[in-house]
């Protein structure tokens, strides 16, 4: 026997696929139809299109100018033939061999540095101005010796005129001050040679660098005059290969174009055909049927809620056979066992369907196998347990 209020059946789901397949095929004959009312027969002062409709939704278009204007394009025609002619007569004309580079000037290969003069190395600028710097101290040295001789003489001869004879401090003293300034001179001239010899030395090497780069200048000057006549060479060669090529491609790139030729003269105004909407309206059929489940579902809800609250009022007062509503197992969810009694009953922990409240106590059907006398049903057909006969409470949690 079902419960008083019957749980709202749910509506069939919509035949999606079907319908999608419906509506592929009324796009499929849509889009036909709007082809074709898109291809009509055009007869305009200037030409006529004819459409003829193939098989496998193909068609064919003919377009046809007329007479007077059908005779300016075959006109028009023959002045682009004259053009291709003449440009294959030119190309009949064109060099027939292999272009090769064989006949120009040989490319100028790397300056050849072995006929240029050789720069000194830093030995030989070293030994030039050592043998320098000797040179000049020597003969700078032999005018200055014999001076430095007299000068001593001089002195000796100054020092015992004026009574100062040889040995005494006095006369040691100031020949030994000549000599002091002598050995200046000397080490001076020593500088001096130094310098000279630096300095020719410096002079030989700029002289030596000065010819070196003179002679290579002269020959990159030759290297590029010889590369200058071969760049020549190569472009009077490439430009006798590209001008026929260039005569043939303006020939045959501006011969004159068709002639401009108004064509259909008709504003044919394009035609669109939106497709039945039969997927939309299964969807808008879906969704209607799914709010009606939805309604139906808050009513039932509703009335499960109220009558939850009886039982609930019931369970509050002791849960006798007359209000222990709620023993039935069709009516409970989320039933988990915990234990058990006794006797040996299952205690169980459980919701009724039509609240979140938890309760702990027995399921009917288990308990009419071993006690049906604590056992009965209510008018809804649902059993009903008395728990003043068993050793279990119901109790909530």
């Amino acid at each position: 026997m079902s419960f008083i209020f019957s749980t709202p059946k749910p509506p069939p789901a919509p035949d999606y696929a079907g319908a999608a397949r419906e509506q592929g095929a009324a796009n499929v004959e849509t889009a036909r139809l709007e082809g074709r009312m898109n291809r009509p027969d055009v007869y305009s002062p200037y030409d006529i299109t004819t459409v003829t409709d193939l098989p496998e939704d193909r068609f064919r278009q003919e377009y046809t100018l007329r007479p007077e204007y059908e005779s300016q394009r075959q006109k028009q025609v023959g002045i682009t033939d004259k053009y291709l002619d003449t440009a294959g007569n030119y190309l009949g004309g064109l060099p027939q061999e292999t272009f090769s580079l064989s006949g120009l000037a040989a490319q100028p290969g790397l300056i050849d540095r072995s006929g240029l003069t050789a720069l000194p190395t830093m030995e030989d600028i070293n030994t030039y101005a050592t043998r320098v710097e000797g040179d000049y101290y020597s003969r700078a040295l032999e005018r200055i010796q014999p001076q430095h001789q007299q000068e001593i003489i001089d002195l000796q001869t100054r020092l015992i005129n004026a009574g100062i004879p040889e040995g005494t401090i006095a006369h040691n003293d100031a020949l030994a001050e000549l000599r002091i300034a002598h050995q200046d001179t000397l080490r001076g001239l020593a500088s001096e040679a130094i310098r000279q010899g630096q300095a020719l030395a410096d002079a030989q090497l700029g002289r030596a660098t000065g010819m070196r780069s003179y002679q290579l200048s002269e020959a990159q000057g030759l290297t590029g005059e010889r590369e200058r006549i071969r760049d020549r060479q190569l472009s009077d060669y490439l430009l006798s290969r590209s001008q026929p090529l260039s005569e043939i491609a303006t020939l045959s790139g501006q011969a004159p174009p068709p002639p401009n030729i108004a064509t259909t003269g008709l504003d044919v105004p394009a035609t669109s055909i939106a497709p039945p909407p039969i997927f939309a309206g299964v969807q808008a059929q879906g969704l209607d049927a799914s709010q009606r489940y939805g309604t139906a579902m808050q009513g039932y809800g509703a009335k499960m809620a109220a009558l939850g609250s009886i039982v609930g009022g019931a369970a509050s007062g002791g849960f006798s056979e007359g209000g222990a509503f709620g023993s039935d197992k069709r009516l409970k969810k989320n039933i988990k066992y915990k234990s058990k009694s006794k006797s040996g009953l299952n205690i169980y922990e459980f919701e009724y369907n039509w609240s979140p409240q938890k309760y702990t106590g027995v399921m009917a059907q288990e308990v009419k196998k071993v006690k049906p006398s604590a056992v009965s049903e209510n008018i809804f057909g649902h059993m009903m347990v008395d728990y003043n006969q068993l050793d279990v409470n119901m109790e909530r949690v």
